[in-house]
């Protein structure tokens, strides 16, 4: 079967995402987790809103409308979940062996009190979000985030969501609204999983949608600023002004048409598309590296915008590194057991 062609608005809305995790958790690093004053960028956005937080939403959003917008005709559970494990683990375990061999040998005694049994949520690429759901106090977690462990949880759910908006969209939203908002203000999910499937359910709907005519993209356009001046009177649940939000800038995006968009901005969103998860599993142990021998405290903005600088371009070729070492051991493990 012929792979659908891409859609540049979802390679944008990815790039954009990217940009987001990028510069939080730089941003995070170098002021010591927010303890230490800014010097390049800024973490909260208009209305409060946590730049890590909408780039998150992003990306689930992102994330649905790429699984639907690829979905093979007959759908199958069986192959989707075979694909999603193929696309998702062997490039974790290979970042994972690399970059916990590093620190395990230049870190002696980093993962002293992480208990063996949680190596299991290490090889399900559950650890980080174990860490952030307080299953555990410490892991070996080592490459990606906290969200991937959300993302696998909604990859579980997403042939019933599929299935669900195919056969009755408006009954799919109604059942997924009460339950998504229920676990949420229960805070049974540590805000890592309800809020983030109603943004994945969207982008399910959407992306099946027609381009948004001018009418939808003004108002899109004027969630954000509305939400914001509603802010300033009412205390809004800071999750769900950000699943609005994101929301909001997703249909935008989608609007935009790729005639009008320059050649480098079209052939930049796509190599951010290819390379995405890479940088995701990558790019915050290399910025860890990177701030090891630096004072936070007497970094001064040049050399701030320096450290930047040189972690983008060591994210940019681990990451490409990464991702052909992953096309070779696929290929030599293909061949091996071929034969």
């Amino acid at each position: 079967m012929s792979k659908r062609p891409r859609l540049f608005y979802l390679d944008l809305v990815r790039t954009l995402a990217l940009i987001c995790i990028l510069i939080i958790h730089f941003n995070a690093t170098v002021t010591g987790y927010f303890t230490l004053p800014h010097k390049l960028f800024t973490s909260t956005l208009p209305g409060g809103i946590y730049l890590g937080d909408f780039g998150s939403s992003l990306f689930f959003i992102v994330s649905g409308a790429a699984l639907a917008y690829t979905a093979r005709e007959p759908f199958s559970a069986t192959a989707f979940y075979k694909r999603r494990a193929h696309a998702v683990y062997p490039m974790f375990w290979l970042a994972w062996c690399i970059c916990f061999s590093i620190r395990f040998v230049t870190q002696p005694g980093y993962y002293a009190a992480a208990k063996t049994p949680t190596l299991i949520l290490t090889v399900l690429g559950l650890d980080n979000f174990a860490v952030a759901a307080g299953w555990v106090h410490t892991d070996f977690a080592c490459v990606g985030e906290w969200f991937l462990g959300s993302i696998l949880f909604l990859y579980l759910l997403f042939p019933l969501l599929y299935g669900g908006i195919r056969k009755n969209k408006w009954l799919t939203w109604a059942v997924t609204l009460v339950l998504a908002l229920a676990l949420h203000f229960s805070g049974l999910d540590a805000q890592l999983i309800g809020v983030h499937l109603l943004e994945f359910l969207f982008g399910i709907t959407v992306v099946g949608a027609k381009r948004p005519r001018l009418p939808v993209v003004i108002g899109a356009a004027l969630v954000w600023p509305v939400l914001w001046a509603v802010s300033k009177v009412t205390v809004l649940d800071a999750k769900l002004l950000c699943a609005a939000v994101s929301a909001a800038v997703f249909v935008v995006l989608s609007a935009w048409p790729k005639a009008a968009s320059p050649a480098w901005l079209q052939r930049t969103c796509a190599l951010a598309g290819k390379y995405s998860y890479a940088v995701f599993l990558v790019h915050h142990f290399i910025i860890l590296q990177l701030v090891q021998k630096f004072d936070l405290a007497a970094l001064t903005r040049r050399d701030t915008a320096l450290l930047f600088g040189a972690y983008l371009v060591f994210t940019a070729a681990a990451s490409w590194g990464l991702y052909r070492l992953d096309v070779r051991v696929r290929s030599a493990a293909g061949r091996l057991f071929a034969r």
